[in-house]
Order: C-alpha cells, then sequence, then structure tokens
C-alpha cells in the first residue's frame, strides 16, 4: 500500500484522537474546576467555536482513511484489512457517541446567555465531561488498530 496515503490515514486518526485527548486532558479538567456558571457558559461557549468545525473533519477522514485502507489490504479477511476495518468502527462509534450526547449538549450551551446560565448547568457539565471521556477512550484503539495496519502492511 502506498506509504503517503498510509500516512495521511494515520495523520487524520492522530489528530482525531489527539483532539479528543486535549479536549480531555485539558479543556475538560478545567472546565470541571470551573465554580461560576457564567464563566463556565463563557468557556465552554469558547471552546465550541474552535473544536465544533474541526472534530468532524478528522473524525470523518479517520473513517473514510479506515475504509481505505480495507480496500487497499491485501484482503478485507486479512489481518491488516480487519484492523482497518475495527479502527473504522471505532471511529464510526466516536460520531455515534457525539451526535446525540456531546454534540447536543454543545448546542444547548451554544443558545445559554453568559449572563444567565440554568441552574442545572453543571448536571449538563457532568454529562458532556463522562461522554466525551467514554469518545475518547473508544478513539484510542481505533487509533492502535490503525498503527497496525500500517505497520503490517509496511513489511
Amino acid at each position: 500500500m502506498d506509504l503517503l496515503l498510509r500516512l495521511i490515514v494515520l495523520m487524520f486518526a492522530a489528530l482525531a484522537t489527539g483532539g479528543l485527548l486535549v479536549n480531555w486532558i485539558g479543556l475538560a479538567r478545567a472546565m470541571a474546576r470551573i465554580t461560576s456558571p457564567q464563566a463556565y457558559t463563557e468557556f465552554h461557549q469558547a471552546t465550541n467555536h474552535t473544536f465544533d468545525p474541526y472534530m468532524p473533519i478528522v473524525v470523518g477522514g479517520s473513517i473514510l482513511g479506515g475504509i481505505i485502507l480495507a480496500v487497499r489490504s491485501p484482503g478485507v479477511g486479512s489481518v491488516s484489512g480487519n484492523l482497518a476495518i475495527f479502527g473504522a468502527i471505532g471511529y464510526a462509534a466516536v460520531i455515534a457517541i457525539t451526535l446525540p450526547t456531546n454534540l447536543r449538549i454543545n448546542k444547548i450551551i451554544a443558545r445559554w446567555p453568559t449572563d444567565a446560565p440554568p441552574s442545572d448547568w453543571k448536571t449538563l457539565r457532568a454529562r458532556w465531561i463522562r461522554f466525551h471521556i467514554v469518545r475518547t477512550l473508544v478513539s484510542l484503539p481505533a487509533l492502535a488498530s490503525y498503527i497496525l495496519c500500517c505497520l503490517l502492511e509496511s513489511m
């Protein structure tokens, strides 16, 4: 399989998983420490403007990349083909988790006035963080699958 293609797929997957990890390790932990509902709302809204346009591109690219890796593998039944399919399913699961949870919450928080967020803001924050951790953990074996697939293909 073409080295450039493998590198592009790995780049998309690394950016997707890396974006999720950065958000978990840095931003979500900072969000959890904010005690002011106004500050939390402003912080969450600001980070959404950064991550919401970026993440669908890299996660979508990761899914497409896995499909390409599977098709270009020695066979869908091969070890590298199975790893590619497993990775693509993992990134598809990230989307399946995101749409009804994190993205839905992002859209709700985007409509909050920064000076008067609702009283249940902590509940939504906890739910967002919980599902963000789940989708991040799902992305890790997906990335590992792509790395192994590409390593097997280079041998």
